[in-house]
């Protein structure tokens, strides 16, 4: 009885020590595997960051790029580098870091990745754009050649135009009056004398047939001054433009004196 009861003591020690111990035992997945980068790393990393916040983006790739060939698995590292060669416009050095990045980004990182993916879009779709400009033909430059610089009379710009076409106006209304006057005229002419009623009608419309001769008259004498008017404005004035050189003999050379600047043309045109 005494054995078997020490015996049963001694197994209860023994479990009761062994509970103990897994319970002050840690976990193997609570052991410390945080990753320290290399303090060469580091340095470049801040030597790099100071470059960048100066404005100096090329400078800043080259020690970024250092502190990654000392460090290849930091996702830090790589999204900056994404990011300045983005700034810098090489796309298709940022597109490869930002696919790198986003490879290396956990399933579970739901907003990050989504952040990563939106760069992405963003740097592939620049890419395709200046794909889509260097693949155009820039358009011809016009070329440099000698031009004469030409003065000729007579200028047909709105003024003249309006003044030409008032005065048209006028000349048409005025002839339109006159063939009215000259019809009343006519028609007094063709009255019938037999009474003083006769008479009156008659002098009533000689009376209109002359007042229509006189508006007529005034509007003619006023289109046919505005037509001057607009002849004028065609021929007292002065349309200065230049023009290219055709012919093949043609030299042109920049005389610069102490007051002005002109341009010599010789030859035969």
């Amino acid at each position: 009885m005494r054995v078997g009861y020490g015996a049963n003591v001694i197994l209860r020690l023994t479990l009761l020590l062994t509970c103990v111990a897994s319970v002050l035992a840690p976990p193997a997945e609570a052991q410390d595997d945080t990753h320290e980068p290399p303090a060469e790393a580091i340095q470049f990393f801040e030597s790099g960051r100071a470059h960048y916040e100066a404005g100096r983006y090329q400078e800043a790739s080259v020690d970024l790029e250092r502190a990654l060939q000392l460090d290849p698995s930091s996702t830090t590292l790589i999204f900056n580098l994404a990011r300045i060669y983005e700034l810098l416009g090489e796309l298709d050095k940022a597109v490869a870091f930002a696919e790198k990045y986003l490879e290396l980004l956990p399933e579970d990182m739901l907003e990050e990745r989504e952040r990563a993916e939106s760069t992405l879009r963003r740097v592939r779709g620049a890419q395709e754009w200046l794909a889509l400009r260097q693949s155009e033909e820039p358009p011809e430059l016009r070329q440099l050649t000698p031009t004469v610089i030409v003065r000729e009379r007579g200028v047909a710009d709105t003024p003249f135009w309006a003044t030409l076409a008032a005065g048209a106006g006028l000349l048409a209304v005025g002839g339109a009056l006159g063939g009215v006057a000259f019809a009343k005229q006519r028609q007094a002419a063709d009255i019938v004398l037999r009474d003083d009623a006769d008479r009156n009608e008659q002098a009533d419309v000689m009376d209109r047939a002359d007042r229509l001769a006189l508006s007529a008259d005034i509007l003619m004498a006023a289109g046919i001054a505005t037509e001057i008017g607009a002849l004028l404005l065609y021929l007292l004035r002065v349309r200065t433009f230049e023009r290219e050189v055709e012919s093949e003999g043609a030299s042109a050379r920049l005389q610069i004196g102490p007051n002005a600047a002109s341009l010599v043309v010789e030859g035969t045109f």
